[in-house]
């Protein structure tokens, strides 16, 4: 399951949130009550601080409509098909979420399920579970969902939030955004810093690393969950040097210095030996004007014996010194500890 760092966003009753110039009005219901979103309620569970997305963000919403009776309203069950709402591109403006065509709740007797994911695309990879075929509004169920990383951008997805009335909530639908993705970033230190010697940082980089994957609705217990890798492997950099900039070395001293930025990886199990850690720094010695160049590279295997698991951040500690293998720790904690929102770099 996802359930790190979760974002909680509320889905209210306006009239008001229409894009401009859209009058478009499906499937009306007699109250004439319109389906729209409000981050009013937008609050971070792991620390209770409130917690929104960036202005400009979209997310896509599917939705599903569950036909009933007075005395037996409809119920969600995985022959469902996501009719109502099939990817309905969300925009946060900064105060409201519009979407266009508005959509309005049906009668009581009939239910709305929902999901969604962000950020948003038009054409998601979206397939039926377990095959190749293409999942459209016509498909039963959640699809599977294959997604390419850049290394760079987040990917958050939500669970199911079942049988919603216009009553349900007072006609709020709460979307809980989770971290699909896991967040890495680096410092790095020199190991003997008495001895007369200076190391200079120069690149680190995740190296054989799978950016492509499939995400999958695992039903019980209900949750997203990685199934599977794909795609040629890729090298993932995390900071390099500017070559026509010495001054943008960083030198290394007693204490741990932050690597700057950080890379946003599909988690993974990392037991080939393809995936490592590629550092390269500089060796100089008092007294003496050569400066060695050094590359090392250590299975990541070595380091995250159980792979990088979604909703985590690591930080992974390096001391480096001229001769020695690089030494490493690692640490990590719940993503939402320190991001409570979306992140791009």
């Amino acid at each position: 399951m996802l359930e790190r760092s979760i974002i909680r966003i509320a889905a209210a009753v306006t009239g008001a949130l229409l894009l401009a110039g859209c009058t478009a009005r499906l499937d009306p219901a007699p109250s004439g009550a319109p389906i729209s979103f409000d981050a009013g309620s937008s609050l971070l569970r792991d620390n209770d601080t409130r917690a929104t997305l960036p202005v400009g963000t979209h997310f896509g919403v599917f939705a599903y409509q569950q036909n009933g009776s007075v005395n037996s309203p409809g119920t969600w069950n995985y022959s469902r098909k996501p009719g109502f709402m099939f990817n309905t591109d969300v925009l946060f403006n900064g105060a409201t979420y519009t979407y266009s065509p508005l959509r309005y709740w049906p009668a009581p007797e009939n239910t709305l399920t929902f999901w969604a994911y962000c950020p948003y695309t038009s054409s998601p990879d979206l397939v039926v579970t377990n095959n190749t075929t293409a999942f459209t509004k016509n498909s039963s169920g959640l699809p599977d969902i294959r997604y390419t990383t850049d290394g760079h951008t987040d990917f958050m997805l939500t669970g199911l939030v079942k049988n919603q009335t216009r009553t349900t909530n007072s006609g709020v639908v709460e979307l809980e955004f989770n971290h699909a993705m896991s967040k890495l970033n680096v410092t790095a230190k020199k190991k003997d810093p008495e001895n007369h010697y200076t190391v200079k940082l120069k690149a680190v980089s995740f190296n054989g690393i799978f950016m492509s994957g499939t995400a999958r609705w695992n039903r019980s217990p209900e949750g997203w969950t990685w199934a599977s890798w794909s795609g040629a492997r890729a090298n993932l950099p995390l900071w390099s040097e500017d070559p026509d900039d010495p001054a943008d070395d960083i030198e290394l001293t007693a204490t741990a210095a932050a690597v700057p930025g950080f890379v946003i990886p599909l988690p993974q199990l990392l037991d080939n030996q393809a995936a490592r850690l590629h550092v390269e720094f500089s060796v100089s010695y008092a007294g003496i004007l050569h400066e060695r160049n050094t590359t090392r590279e250590v299975f990541l295997s070595d380091i995250f014996t159980s792979g990088w698991e979604k909703g985590s951040h690591y930080t992974l500690e390096l001391e480096i010194s001229p001769d020695d293998p690089i030494e490493f720790t690692v640490s990590w904690d719940d993503w939402g500890a320190d991001h409570n929102y979306f992140i791009t770099s």
